[in-house]
């Protein structure tokens, strides 16, 4: 969950250093788990995404993620995901043939 919120951090840096960038992040296995709002140990990372988001960064998560890891959307906290991605994998394939960059740390 390090490289998670170093992500996220640099999401916000991004965002932060350049307003009219366009930034989203969406969240796969094992990593959508880190938006359970029920789980004490993510709250680091949940203080984190809410940060980014305030600077404007797009929070996704991939529904068949969160079915594998048995998150459902009320264990999320109201507002804190953008758009549910039905298949996180073929959201990110569109995304870069639309010409998108992806960024991985």
């Amino acid at each position: 969950m390090v490289k998670l919120l170093a992500n996220v951090g640099m999401a916000s840096k991004i965002k932060e250093a350049d307003p009219n960038i366009y930034v989203e992040m969406i969240f796969l296995t094992p990593a959508v788990e880190a938006l359970n709002k029920k789980q004490a140990m993510f709250k680091p990372i949940l203080d984190s995404i809410r940060k980014a988001k305030k600077r404007g960064v797009k929070v996704i998560a991939c529904e068949v993620a969160m079915k594998n890891v048995g998150l459902d959307k009320d264990d999320l906290e109201e507002g804190l995901v953008d758009e549910f991605a039905p298949v996180g994998g073929i959201y990110v394939l569109n995304r870069i043939k639309e010409g998108y960059e992806t960024l991985t740390i």
